[in-house]
């Protein structure tokens, strides 16, 4: 994973373009439960681990988050 575990979820909880995915999903062996709010459980987070929004950066920039 590029982030930690969370890392992406306080982006995601940040988010307020945040759009679940419907399934559980796997991401490099790490099974994510879909109901878990993070970028990882994201419908615009891709399988290279990049928000097709380009909003990740943003939100860690602007909430001050720790990566």
């Amino acid at each position: 994973m590029r982030a930690s575990k969370e890392t992406y979820r306080k982006v995601a909880k940040e988010c307020s373009s945040y759009e679940p995915i419907g399934t559980d999903r796997t991401l490099n062996g790490c099974s994510c439960d879909a109901s878990e709010v993070s970028c990882v459980t994201c419908k615009h987070f891709d399988k290279d681990e990049y928000c097709r929004l380009n909003l990740y950066d943003q939100i860690i920039a602007s909430r001050h988050i720790e990566e």
